[in-house]
């Protein structure tokens, strides 16, 4: 199987249009400190509103479902497009937030539109990305769609996530579905997994 083909781009994938943003709308807004495992929205009294991730990480989740979509790091911008959605902290984070409105008005007094457009040509993108690793035909090419985005993340984030949960969490394949197919790919030596950590990807086939 192409990898590189099968996932362009990482969902995690850092780009420096959010750190501009992040950078110009900080001023107006006053960060506060959230413990691990705290739920923010992106709608308050019926208001959309935009989550400034300033320092830790989030995963974001689909509110239909609640699958988890991507781990977004600091720094970051999330709720310019799309309320139907929340975050839960990864860590220890800083967050500010700012209303849409506000957040559109900076934006027009400070000249960024062009960096929001790039922005959120990402954000499309990697939403995209995300649509067709759910929508493939196979359950085995769901999780090596998984596989590939897992060894994007960090080695010492890799160390403390069971790579089974991290497929789960985001797919609606069962436990015993995700199991089976890691333990053939195991056994070939197309992966490598110690305690059920995910170490490395020599190579995926095509077929199962």
């Amino acid at each position: 199987m192409d990898e590189k083909a099968l996932m362009p781009p990482a969902l995690n994938t850092p780009y420096p249009w959010s750190k501009m943003l992040v950078e110009a709308l900080l001023p107006f807004a006053t960060p506060q400190s959230y413990r691990k495992g705290i739920r923010l929205d992106f709608i308050e009294a019926d208001k959309p509103i935009c989550r400034i991730i300033v320092s830790g990480s989030v995963e974001a989740h689909r509110t239909a479902d609640h699958l988890l979509v991507v781990r977004v790091s600091a720094p970051s911008i999330l709720g310019l497009g799309i309320s139907d959605s929340y975050i839960i902290t990864a860590e220890p984070c800083k967050i500010a937030t700012l209303s849409l409105a506000e957040v559109h008005q900076h934006i027009q007094e400070l000249g960024m539109w062009e960096v929001l457009a790039k922005h959120m040509v990402v954000v499309s993108s990697k939403l995209f990305s995300y649509s067709r690793q759910l929508s493939a035909p196979t359950a085995y090419e769901v999780i090596c769609s998984q596989l590939i985005e897992l060894m994007h993340e960090s080695e010492s984030l890799r160390e403390t996530l069971s790579v089974e949960r991290f497929i789960r969490d985001r797919t609606h394949l069962s436990r015993s579905s995700i199991m089976k197919i890691l333990a053939d790919l195991r056994l070939g030596g197309y992966i490598s997994i110690e305690n059920g950590r995910l170490l490395a990807i020599h190579h995926l086939p095509q077929k199962y």
